[in-house]
């Protein structure tokens, strides 16, 4: 359960750096659109810096690490 609200909490975060709702971030990953945001942030240091920081990020990197 805390798996799924690090992944909200992520959505939240990203829906704020690039100005969008919480539906049209999850619109735009269902029509794959991911890679233009995705570019977005990691085109901005100032962003990409502020998304890898985030309390949300390090939760889930850990849980990759931990192959989870």
């Amino acid at each position: 359960m805390a798996e799924n609200n690090n992944m909200q909490d992520m959505l939240r975060q990203m829906s704020r750096q690039l100005n969008l709702s919480e539906k049209e971030l999850k619109d735009a990953t269902k029509n794959g659109n991911t890679k233009k945001m995705a570019e977005e942030i990691l085109n901005d240091p100032q962003k990409t810096k502020e998304l890898l920081e985030s309390p949300q990020a390090k939760a889930i990197i850990e849980m990759l690490r931990k192959g989870k």
